[in-house]
């Protein structure tokens, strides 16, 4: 931080600098006045008109134009001056750098161009920079060169092409370097730096290329062979144009009556910038490392500065300081919203810097006089404040303060840029696991289309489950997939079905279920406690579980082991394995859960058409004794029998059925029905004598949904006050000692009596209601099997064609319409001969 208020630019000290402001709105000129004139005594007039510029010129010191895109208004007055007054310094600048304007008016004659922001901040760099020119220009007028070869160019801006050759070159920067600028136009920016400056000029251009300007410093060398240390600041303007601003850092004599000063404050400003973009140019920047370096630079610019960065704490919503210096260390950790700190929240709130009196332990009690300050608070962008001033001693001067809000404001871009560098690393992370959801979508999308065809075109059991296995196995995500089943009898894995590259895998795995279940072997722990098991990182499991060895060994990663199960029935287990780590995810986990009960409904359709269709039947007749079975209750309680008949499953998924009872009253029946959770819409039908035939829905708590869950049909369900005997029918292959299992689970009083296997090789029945059934629409096969199963077609009948319409839940003309219909289907399968059924 200087020291020292800006003097006169001029050699004669007591006059001051004259600048000419060409603004055609005089917006600009007019903000710019306060800083030029109150702060560096730099009088300011404005002409507006070309007319009134040059008749202005033989009493001014500079020029200074301001460059508008899209277009420079001012251009054909640049060209003007430099007809009549070549050497006079003509500086033009620009809140936005536009290359085709920069480079017309660098062309055209201009001495500098700079940067500068429309605020303060930006006025006082640019104020700076008129200072030192001015000087530079009254110097070389006043002296002889001959006697002065080190005139001191300090700063010099230019425009490169992409291939960094120069486009356009100020006087500035040509002087700079000791060449005219014709003689640089054309040659490659690297012809004015020492030969051992490439890496550092290389390392600019590359972080110009990712960040869009840069600074660095590096050798330069000028026409004669000197060479001097120099801060270059390169920023893209276009894909093919740079602005390149170089400035002399070394210690060359000054001209005399210079304001070291603002030297001072530019180089103080370049080593800041020089900062933001070398240091905290990578992704690994912190806010704290910025904020730390930030006052640890302005330290270093003053030593006895006392220097803090407060930042907006949204969850205390408070200030809290980020950076110290140690002068500054008893300076409040948090700033709260109360009267103490008005001067700050004031200047964070309205971003308007602040004079205070006071620093210690905090900014306090504002002044409006700069002379009275010891410190000042300057925002910083929208994230906080920036505390800088002395605690004891000479009061920081003006340009002190200028300096503490350039930093602020540089200091707040930067954290800008962290935040949008945050908020971008955040999106692409966002963008990145959208990404990954979107394969793995695609990916799920086509494993449940694969599953789904499987199973609307396997046909056995055993052909479902290896196509399965072979389906998941097909995907990149899955190395290895398995079906099995747990023997009861011996208590062992049994594989049904595997797909996958390792099938020694298999040999390898004890069959016991307990000592797998003890291991925690994912198929064993799915099948005994039907729940789903996953293990996302094989390697980091115990070591003395010898079936994860096998699986790590084999390049098995992670695993998941789901149970089949559809409603009370398990049909065994899946496991798939992945040679992705930390595959499996609670998403991915759930999906598998959701296939699996998909394939457990698949076999259980399997076997259910099967024991309707099949060849071949195993009989099963039980006593059953348990009262969860209500045709039994029903005979217990009133002495009556109860008869099943017939079972119809409607096309909604209910199951509609019809039974019969004798020795009770048909009222009693309603009576004991409507209380019943086994059955709903229950009425009566007919009724002969004391025999009566009732129609009703069963429920999933009926001993009827139970049997056809697992696939299997009840043939006959007769009860008495003594007991009652259940039959059943199981497909030929069915597991005979599982179902028996299941049944007196649910029914423990129950016992098996009676086991008869059937052949029906030479009876078509079976094969011809199965062709029936695809002839007939779902609804026409219902109207057809309860018309006759409710004794619609005995003579006399025993229901009407509106009473069974009403049964089903429809009109009486659609009742007939769909009855005709499938009787004219089952008549001309029967009377066809077999050359038009094959039509």
């Amino acid at each position: 931080m200087s020291s020292t208020t800006p003097s006169r630019g001029s050699s004669r000290s007591n006059e001051s600098i004259r600048v000419l402001f060409v603004d055609a709105g005089s917006t600009t000129a007019e903000a710019v006045k306060p800083v030029f004139e109150g702060e560096f005594g730099i009088d300011v007039t404005i002409a507006s008109r070309t007319e009134d510029v040059l008749r202005s010129l033989e009493t001014v010191d500079c020029v200074v134009s301001e460059i508008r895109p899209p277009a420079f208004d001012g251009l054909d007055v640049l060209r003007d001056v430099r007809k009549s007054a070549p050497g006079l310094p003509y500086i033009v600048f620009s809140e936005v750098r536009t290359a085709e304007l920069v480079g017309e008016a660098l062309s055209a004659g201009a001495t500098d161009y700079l940067r500068a922001d429309a605020d303060d901040a930006g006025y006082w760099v640019l104020a700076s920079r008129v200072a030192t020119t001015v000087a530079h220009y009254q110097q070389r007028t006043d002296v002889d060169r001959s006697k002065a070869p080190d005139t001191d160019v300090l700063d010099g801006s230019c425009l490169l092409d992409e291939s960094l050759r120069f486009v356009a070159v100020s006087t500035s920067y040509a002087e700079l370097h000791g060449y005219d600028p014709e003689q640089l136009v054309g040659e490659p920016w690297a012809a004015v730096f020492a030969d051992n400056s490439a890496t550092e000029l290389d390392d600019v251009v590359e972080r110009v290329q990712s960040q869009g300007s840069a600074v660095g410093e590096t050798t330069a060398r000028s026409g004669d062979g000197r060479t001097f240390s120099a801060l270059v600041s390169l920023a893209s303007v276009t894909r093919k144009r740079y602005v390149c601003t170089v400035s002399d850092r070394g210690h060359r004599p000054t001209v005399a009556g210079g304001d070291n000063g603002t030297i001072g404050l530019e180089r103080a400003l370049a080593r800041v910038e020089t900062l933001f973009t070398t240091r905290f140019g990578d992704e690994t920047s912190t806010v704290r490392d910025l904020c730390e370096a930030v006052v640890e630079t302005i330290e270093n610019e003053n030593e006895s500065a006392a220097v803090a960065i407060y930042l907006y704490d949204e969850n205390v919503d408070a200030l809290r300081r980020r950076a110290v210096t140690p002068r500054f260390d008893d300076a409040a950790v948090a700033l709260p919203f109360d009267e103490e700190s008005t001067a700050v929240w004031n200047a964070f709130v309205e971003r308007k810097p602040a004079l205070v009196a006071d620093v210690h332990t905090g900014p306090k009690d504002p002044v409006r006089d700069p002379a009275t300050a010891r410190a000042l608070v300057t925002p910083i962008g929208t994230h906080g404040v920036l505390v800088a001033g002395t605690l004891e001693g000479a009061r920081p001067t003006p340009l002190d303060h200028a300096f503490v809000r350039l930093v602020g404001t540089t200091t707040g871009l930067a954290l800008d840029r962290l935040d949008a560098r945050r908020r971008l690393d955040a999106c692409e992370r966002r963008l990145e696991a959208a990404t990954v959801s979107a394969e793995r979508l695609d990916s799920t999308v086509e494993l449940v289309r694969g599953v789904a065809r499987v199973i609307g075109e396997a046909w056995t059991r055993d052909e479902l489950e290896t196509r399965i296995c072979e389906q998941l196995v097909s995907s990149e995500r899955y190395a290895f997939a398995r079906i099995a089943t747990l023997d009861e009898v011996d208590e062992e894995i049994r594989d049904r079905a595997w797909a996958g590259s390792e099938k020694r895998y298999l040999e390898s795995l004890d069959s016991s279920v307990s000592v797998l279940v003890e291991q925690n072997e994912p198929m064993a722990g799915a099948i005994r406690t039907l729940e789903s098991r996953v293990v996302r990182q094989m390697p980091t499991g115990p070591t003395d579980e010898r079936w994860r060895q096998d699986a790590i060994t084999r390049g098995y990663r992670s695993v998941v082991g789901v149970p089949l199960v559809f409603r009370e029935r398990a049909y065994g287990g899946l496991t798939v394995y992945s040679e992705r780590p930390s595959a499996f995810d609670e998403t991915e986990r759930e999906i598998f859960e959701a296939l699996a009960r998909w394939v457990a409904h698949a076999m259980h359709a399997i076997e259910t058409r099967a024991a309707l269709v099949g060849r071949g039947e195993v009989e099963l007749e039980f006593d059953i004794r348990d009262r969860g079975i209500q045709f039994l209750e029903w005979a217990r309680k009133t002495g009556c029998t109860v008869e099943f008949e017939t079972v119809v499953s409607r096309p909604n998924g209910s199951i509609h059925g019809f039974f019969t009872t004798d020795g009770v009253s048909a009222e009693t029946v309603l009576e004991l029905a409507n209380r019943s959770p086994s059955v709903a819409e229950t009425r009566l039908v007919t009724s002969r004598g004391d025999e009566h035939l009732f129609e009703c829905t069963y429920t999933e708590d009926s001993v009827v949904a139970h049997l056809l869950e697992y696939g299997v049909v009840p043939k006959a369900i007769s009860t008495s006050e003594a007991g009652g005997h259940l039959v059943v029918s199981l497909p030929e292959h069915a597991n005979v000692r599982e179902f028996v299992d299941f049944f007196t689970r649910l029914y423990p009083d129950s016992t098996l009596v009676r086991r008869q296997d059937h052949e029906f090789v030479d009876e078509p029945s079976y094969g011809f209601r199965s062709e029936l059934e695809s002839a007939l629409t779902a609804k026409q096969f219902e109207a057809l099997e309860t018309a006759f199963a409710s004794g619609y077609f005995e003579i006399p009948r025993d229901t009407t064609g509106e009473e069974t319409a009403e049964g089903l839940g429809i009109s009486q003309p659609t009742f007939n319409n769909h009855l005709r219909m499938a009787q004219r289907k089952l008549l001309s399968m029967v009377f066809a001969d077999e050359t038009d059924r094959d039509e």
